[in-house]
């Protein structure tokens, strides 16, 4: 049986992994599309040999979406795998943030929002195995 808090815990984490998962999917998406305020210049993927930023918008809509949609499944449901789900995630997360900086170096506020977004993701991943471990 869960506790009180540890029912609030996890929907915070799932709430926060929606959320999350949402914006990556809307990121890739306008990525994909060259919506406006998401047009980057093709030169920065250079290193990778890429030449438009559709394979960098899938990737992020299927790896980072992906990883973080399935985890709040886990928390959505109260799932005792929930905590290593959003741990999983925050690796993918970690990975997508390592590739940016390392091929694109810092370019755009939203990439250090994104590493503080992570923190918090990881502290409420390791307060959800905390809650869970003790109820």
């Amino acid at each position: 049986m869960t506790t009180a808090r540890t029912r609030a815990t996890m929907r915070l984490l799932a709430t926060f992994e929606s959320l999350l998962a949402a914006s990556a999917v809307y990121g890739g998406i306008a990525l994909i599309a060259g919506a406006p305020g998401f047009t980057m210049p093709v030169e920065w993927l250079a290193p990778l040999g890429l030449t438009s930023w559709a394979l960098p918008g899938v990737a992020l809509v299927l790896v980072v979406g992906g990883s973080l949609a399935a985890a709040s499944v886990f928390a959505w449901r109260i799932d005792f795998r929930a905590p290593i789900a959003a741990l999983a995630a925050c690796a993918v997360l970690t990975g997508w943030l390592a590739i940016q900086f390392g091929v694109l170096g810092v370019r755009a506020p939203v990439q250090w929002v994104t590493v503080a977004l992570l923190v918090v993701l990881l502290g409420l991943a390791l307060l959800a195995r905390h809650r869970l471990g003790s109820s």
